[in-house]
């Protein structure tokens, strides 16, 4: 017999709500069509590197609320239409999970089983971290959704099998979604630069069958050959590590590097995936609030998350 699916209870989102949205930290009374929920704690590699600055991007997002949105009834120019987050959309801040004594491994399995729960119900979770190693407990979350195409956007292949013995780290996320059963197919776009990869990991991750663009591909061809490229039909899930994005775009991050991917590049992409198929979720990692410039970085993660969930919400 199936374990139940625990309804999570969070912490109260500091220091307001996302975008002043209505606040839920008891799960058994979520009703919603998206719920956005920190998970702020990544597993460390080094423990004197823990917390990092990263634990703090749920605030730092959430700081930076009045100036992601005016108001639930702004219209975004960016579509010929008179969309809004007003058109009926249900849009929840369901808190943070929290973190007690320090324990991260039962923190991640706090986010898994959040990520779980909202699936099941039918509400597009959208996570905060936190570093890139908050990925992996999400990706195991989506076991309930059937079979899901993986869209990562990121700097970096992250397909180590572990560092310093720690396999739930920010450089293993893709290697450990190629061991999910439910994830079918790996999408990697804007990969550039030096990172933690070596020939041996890139030999892995091809192997496997992970679909590899380059953000040089990207801005040599396009992104529509990208779109072109992803299946369709499918459930369609988007990891979003704000490394790959240009520093000129997205300065609030550790692993800065020229060349990422360009707004536009991000904003045509989300479009493109919600044309082929739904997007059932969306995590963001890597945010890093001391590297941020006058709050830009959140104001872009903000109105992609609104984006995203507008796009989807409306669809239904």
């Amino acid at each position: 017999m199936n374990k139940p699916i625990l309804a999570p209870k969070t912490l109260v989102p500091e220091p307001q709500s996302f975008i002043n949205l209505p606040v839920c930290t008891n799960w058994r009374d979520l009703s919603a069509d998206a719920v956005i929920f920190g998970v702020p704690f990544g597993k460390p590699y080094l423990q004197n590197n823990f917390p990092n600055d990263q634990s703090l991007a749920p605030f730092a997002l959430r700081s930076a609320s009045d100036r992601i949105i005016v108001e639930h009834a702004s219209i975004n120019m960016d579509y010929e239409d008179t969309r809004s987050l007003a058109n009926g959309i249900n849009f929840v801040d369901g808190g943070d999970i929290p973190l007690v004594n320090n324990d991260v491994s039962a923190h991640y399995l706090q986010g898994e089983e959040a990520v779980r729960y909202a699936v099941t119900k039918g509400i597009i979770p959208v996570t905060i971290g936190g570093d890139d190693g908050i990925t992996n407990p999400v990706l195991r979350g989506l076991d309930v959704a059937g079979s899901i195409a993986l869209i990562q956007i990121d700097a970096h292949l992250d397909w180590k099998s572990e560092r310093y013995g720690e396999k739930d780290g920010y450089s293993s996320p893709m290697r450990r979604a190629s061991e999910l059963s439910h994830v079918s197919s790996i999408h990697q776009i804007g990969i550039r630069s030096f990172g933690s990869s070596t020939e041996e990991e890139v030999k892995v991750a091809r192997k496997w069958g992970a679909d590899i663009h380059t953000a040089r591909q990207v801005h040599a061809q396009g992104i529509e050959r990208v779109i072109k490229a992803l299946p369709k039909d499918v459930k369609f899930f988007i990891t979003l590590d704000v490394d790959g994005l240009d520093p000129s775009v997205m300065p609030g991050t550790v692993a800065l590097a020229p060349g990422g991917l360009l707004w536009w590049q991000l904003i045509d992409l989300l479009d493109g995936i919600s044309e082929k198929g739904p997007i059932i979720g969306l995590n963001v990692v890597e945010l890093s609030p001391k590297n941020d410039l006058n709050q830009i970085s959140m104001i872009g993660v903000g109105r992609f998350i609104v984006a995203l969930v507008m796009r989807e919400a409306l669809k239904k």
